[in-house]
């Protein structure tokens, strides 16, 4: 049994929904939850709504934890919050980045809506960013929206290697800048962008090194294709980018273990290196502060900038150490000389290709509960 392709995903869910809805028996989730709740079908979802969800939680975040946990209220009234079995308290103990992956959601979610005819009106709910009820969603109806707004969100992938270094041309520059809002482009070669490349070594260096982060990245590793299966979350060899020899002897000789091993913390350490030094330059995000709202804010655009990529036969890789780990963390405003608080450094740049998803992700009967 192979990887669902996104596509595949997405469609598997709808069908799921009709059997719900048809009043098929509640199924057990591949991740070893119940359905929802107790087990029962609670609110009725349709195909629509149940797809709705699968192409959201499609946004990147994360390690591949998939943070996000719906409360169904009612068919057309949702609560979003964060799962809190899928936080990273080693590098996010604030969990900054888990609430700009919910922002990510809900950016999928609401063009997702829009596509199947609903719109999606949105409620901040808690100021806890670890709260089981971030935010709540209402659906209405509404003309469906033209165009290939679920394409984009299908094929979005983040991709690590094989970036050009050709410059960033002004009309691609300008699209992503415009989809960001608050944020700024630093060209490869100019002073803020050799800093931050620094950073990005230096900052990943400095968490490689500490046993706590490691230990939380040897938990979501999946290395061989039956616990992937399994898991259906967290970080894999095809997601890392690794050629077909190197997969088959991770596959088949190494496991979790391994992570906290000199040598593999050495070759991640080789790898960003070469990563950091290639491609256009760094798109930085900021926000105005770090309330809910602002993260939230801040991860739906980041999706939108993610969303527009692949078009423009670009690829984009979060350099996330530096916003985790201090000094950086605290010194990345000041060197780029923008005016706000940096949520997303994004090393940019071409690619020849640009190879579809393969990031496995947990169907919506794993992540929805009733209310």
């Amino acid at each position: 049994m192979g990887t669902l392709t996104r596509r595949e995903f997405t469609a598997t869910a709808g069908a799921a929904a009709l059997a719900l809805a048809a009043g098929a028996a509640p199924r057990r989730a591949a991740a070893g939850g119940p359905l929802r709740g107790d087990g029962r079908v609670g609110p009725p979802l349709g195909p629509e709504e149940e797809r709705i969800l699968a192409l959201a939680s499609l946004a990147p975040n994360g390690h591949n934890t998939q943070p996000w946990a719906v409360t169904v209220r009612a068919r057309d009234r949702w609560t979003v919050g964060v799962d809190p079995e899928r936080r990273l308290p080693g590098v996010d103990p604030a969990d900054r980045e888990t609430v700009i992956s919910l922002g990510a959601f809900l950016e999928n979610l609401v063009l997702a809506a829009r596509a199947a005819g609903r719109e999606a009106t949105v409620e901040v709910l808690s100021e806890r960013r670890d709260a089981p009820a971030l935010f709540e969603v209402r659906l209405a109806p509404r003309a469906p929206e033209d165009g290939d707004t679920v394409t984009r969100i299908e094929s979005r992938r983040t991709l690590r290697n094989g970036y050009r270094d050709d410059p960033l041309a002004a009309p691609d520059r300008d699209a992503l800048l415009a989809a960001a809002g608050a944020g700024a482009f630093f060209p490869s070669g100019g002073r803020e962008a050799r800093w931050l490349r620094e950073a990005a070594i230096e900052s990943f260096t400095f968490q490689s090194g500490r046993d706590d982060a490691q230990a939380e990245l040897r938990r979501w590793m999946r290395f061989g294709p039956d616990e992937v299966r399994a898991k259906r979350d967290g970080l894999t060899p095809r997601t890392m980018e690794m050629g077909l020899l190197s997969r088959l002897y991770v596959e088949h000789f190494m496991d979790a273990a391994d992570v906290m091993t000199k040598g593999f913390r050495k070759k991640g350490i080789d790898m960003l290196a070469e990563q950091a030094r290639r491609g256009a330059g760094f798109l930085v995000l900021w926000s105005e502060d770090e309330s809910v709202p602002a993260l939230l804010d801040a991860g739906r655009r980041w999706e939108r900038v993610a969303l527009l990529l692949r078009e423009r036969k670009l690829a984009m890789h979060p350099m996330s150490q530096m916003l985790e780990e201090e000094p950086w963390r605290s010194r990345v405003r000041a060197e780029v000389g923008a005016g706000g608080v940096p949520q997303g450094v994004l090393r940019v740049g071409y690619r020849d290709d640009l190879p579809l998803p393969v990031s496995p992700r947990r169907p919506p009967s794993a992540f929805v509960r009733a209310g």
